[in-house]
């Protein structure tokens, strides 16, 4: 499954297993914490009895101990001091039901007063009152008052903002974080994709790469790289083309002369071979220079419809009076491609058809939501399955052609597997109905291709 991903899905991949990961560590450490934690049974409103606890002591203890017992109050969440009076509590509120839950655990009964924090607040109410307590003061028979602080956020408090906790704030700067992550690597990995797409879309014609990247330094670079090969192999078959022109030029400008001098014989029975040869030369010659040619399809792409392919061929046949019956079941089946090209794959298929089969051809086109298929069978012997792959072959004919002494290039198919691929189509072999072989080609049917049908 991994290996299907492509980058932008992978770097996902990555990032998630790092946040599981993280989230894994620290809910482990979280729990391993909590599990040696020390525990203790504590009674209700624990601060409260400790700050009552802290202010009776103060109320009945003389004057001159108050210091020891300010040194015995004071630790790491209790802050205890003697003042002249009473402090300002700017970021307190007082709790008057606090208050009052304060005031049931004073055994001294002097006045006291309970304040909570404006800016901690409990995520609940249940135990009824305001919250923790904060602060709680008291006027000693002396005069001086007694504050204690406390640390307010409790064990269940947080603080808050606009309404949330601290926690949910995380959590949706996390989620953030993640979206803006998500975001950044699907940007940067955009200009590799056009990359990809554009070079799946490369059929030798033209470069279809255009102009500078604009993306991290290595992606610009492949994209260069990449359009600068697209520019060779451009060259190179147009090159081809030129050569492949001149070389047959002249080779059937030699044909030519040897029919001529093989017509002027007077001779008919040494003319008949003579003329024979010729043909197959001709044929072959004409089998070998399209197969140079191979991929090398025109680059303009026009709608053709391969039912009226078919239904062309097979009438051209007909009126030559060649030899086999041709039984058409043809739907619409329209995709773009180069016509003449795709000509000479349905004619190939025909003639192998004709050529190899017992005298029955079924051709049959039609489409499917994305394809246009088009199917060849005949009643000949067939293709064996471990002989299918190597029929795609230059060069290569089936025992049963060799056996029975037909005449052949063995570039038939191999053409059609050329031109087929060059159109970003595919071709499959089976068995026909017939007992023989059965090719089945499929093209894309492109939007064009629907829009050019549906105005018919």
């Amino acid at each position: 499954m991994i290996r299907r991903l492509d980058l932008f899905g992978r770097l996902i991949l990555i990032l998630l297993g790092a946040l599981v990961l993280l989230g894994t560590l620290g809910v482990t450490l979280f729990y391993m914490r909590e599990q040696h934690r020390p525990t203790f049974r504590q009674g209700p409103f624990p601060r409260l009895q400790l700050a009552a606890g802290i202010i009776d002591l103060a109320a009945t203890e003389p004057p001159n101990r108050l210091p020891l017992v300010l040194r015995s109050a004071n630790g790491l969440d209790v802050v205890t001091r003697i003042l002249a009076a009473e402090p300002a509590t700017p970021d307190l509120r007082y709790a008057p039901r606090l208050t009052t839950r304060l005031r049931s655990f004073i055994r001294s009964g002097i006045s006291v007063r309970a304040f909570v924090s404006t800016v901690f607040i409990p995520r609940d109410s249940s135990s009824g009152v305001e919250g923790f307590l904060a602060r709680a003061s008291a006027r000693l028979p002396d005069g001086r008052f007694i504050v204690i602080d406390t640390n307010s956020t409790g064990d269940k408090d947080a603080p808050r903002l606009l309404g949330w906790p601290a926690s949910q704030w995380m959590g949706a700067a996390a989620t953030l974080l993640v979206l803006l992550a998500l975001w950044a690597t699907a940007r940067e990995t955009r200009p590799l994709r056009r990359v990809v797409r554009a070079m799946l879309d490369f059929d030798g014609t033209r470069v279809t790469i255009a102009g500078s990247v604009s993306a991290a330094a290595d992606i610009r670079r492949t994209s260069e790289a990449a359009a600068a090969m697209q520019e060779r192999v451009v060259t190179l078959l147009g090159e081809r083309s030129l050569m492949i022109g001149a070389i047959s030029h002249d080779l059937r400008t030699v044909l030519t002369r040897m029919r001529l001098r093989v017509a002027a014989l007077g001779d008919t029975a040494a003319r008949a071979p003579l003329e024979r040869d010729l043909e197959r030369m001709d044929a072959m010659l004409s089998d070998a220079l399209a197969f140079a040619r191979g991929t090398a399809t025109g680059p303009e792409r026009v709608p053709v419809d391969l039912a009226d392919i078919a239904a062309s061929e097979a009438a051209e046949r007909d009126a030559r009076g060649q030899q086999g019956a041709i039984d058409l079941a043809l739907d619409d089946a329209p995709c773009l491609g180069d016509a003449l090209a795709l000509r000479r794959v349905v004619s190939n298929l025909i003639d192998n058809a004709i050529k190899y089969g017992g005298g029955r051809v079924h051709v049959a086109t039609g489409s499917t939501a994305d394809h246009a298929w088009l199917k060849v069978e005949d009643d000949g012997p067939g293709i064996s399955p471990d002989q299918r792959a190597e029929m795609l072959q230059p060069y290569r004919r089936g025992e049963q052609a060799r056996r029975a002494g037909l005449a052949g290039s063995g570039l038939g198919l191999a053409i059609v597997q050329q031109i087929v691929e060059g159109h970003r189509g595919t071709i499959e072999f089976g068995v026909s109905n017939y007992g023989g072989a059965q090719v089945t080609i499929s093209l894309p049917l492109t939007a064009r291709a629907v829009e050019h049908l549906n105005r018919f």
